[in-house]
């Protein structure tokens, strides 16, 4: 039998004062302004994240990322067992760190003195771990909660939800209302913001709009969707047509926010967020309102962050 509790009088009032005093936690900007009106960073919070395959998820989360590193100076800690090894993985988030590529092929690389300072700052804001098996998300849980002891870390990932192993006998819905309830209560108790990464069906695959494309696909399309998008305190949809014009165009659709006060609104279904990626500078930007690329992550250098909510 689960062991219960009833919160006292004393705790709810201290509760309701505190807020009446300094008012809720809102979200911080990630410092992307187009992005700010639909979704900031807000720790305690469970933001479930889809995409098509090879759409580039894992880039843009990447990119997220790096950006509460780089404003609040956060340490991530990385369940990602589809981006191994490990030393590539580290070398995507440096060459966005530094907004150049080390690949020899290219004569204007980064030199290595700043390559191997942002390896070294990938390595102290980003700890992954690794298993010699397939694990199951509690196994996973349990060995974040290890590393939470020892070290502070503000961000969690788990990318994907879909590549843990079920326990046998057990029903995947089952298993993935169980695997939210226990992320959630970790959420609880360490205050962190959590990215979960889960992959949609096939079905949403083969949709296709009048001009070929293929549409964006929404919390339904995921395995149980209507699960997800309850349990889930915001859930960003990122999409790629690559085989169009705008190959290099990655939309966030904010398909839930649940807070919305706090951390924004969601996108209109026919209006995402827009990033544009520059493969020179390994880097997305985005466009301001006078019709120029702003690279985000440029900007940290030279701007103080504010927590001031869009």
């Amino acid at each position: 039998m689960a062991l219960y509790r009833v919160t006292s009088k004393q705790e709810v009032t201290d509760y309701c004062k505190n807020i009446y005093s300094n008012g809720y936690s809102k979200g911080v900007t990630t410092g992307i302004k187009t992005l700010d009106p639909h979704y900031t960073f807000r720790k305690g919070e469970l933001t479930i994240m889809t995409g098509f395959a090879n759409i580039g998820k894992t880039t843009t989360q990447l990119f997220l990322m790096i950006m509460a590193s780089k404003l609040y100076d956060w340490k991530w800690l990385m369940y990602c067992p589809e981006n191994e090894p490990i030393g590539d993985l580290m070398i995507d988030i440096a060459e966005m760190y530094c907004g150049k590529t080390a690949d020899k092929e290219f004569s204007d690389r980064v030199n290595q003195d700043e390559y191997l300072q942002a390896i070294d700052w990938a390595y102290n804001h980003f700890t992954v771990l690794t298993f010699d098996e397939t694990p199951t998300v509690d196994e996973v849980l349990e060995s974040f909660n290890d590393f939470m002891q020892i070290e502070k870390f503000d961000g969690i990932s788990i990318d994907p939800l879909n590549d843990l192993k079920a326990p046998p006998k057990v029903s995947k819905y089952d298993y993935y209302y169980d695997a939210l309830s226990n992320v959630r209560r970790f959420i609880k108790r360490h205050n962190v913001m959590f990215y979960l990464v889960v992959h949609p069906g096939t079905a949403a695959n083969r949709r296709r709009n009048e001009d070929g494309t293929r549409p964006a696909p929404n919390m339904s399309d995921v395995e149980f969707g209507a699960m997800f998008g309850n349990r889930a305190d915001n859930f960003l949809v990122f999409h790629r047509n690559p085989q169009s014009d705008k190959w290099n165009v990655t939309e966030i659709h904010a398909q839930k926010i649940k807070f919305q006060k706090l951390v924004g609104v969601p996108t209109p279904e026919l209006s995402p967020v827009c990033l544009f990626y520059s493969y020179s500078l390994r880097r997305f930007r985005y466009l301001n309102q006078n019709g120029s690329l702003v690279d985000p992550i440029q900007e940290t250098i030279t701007k103080t962050p504010t927590n001031k909510f869009f």
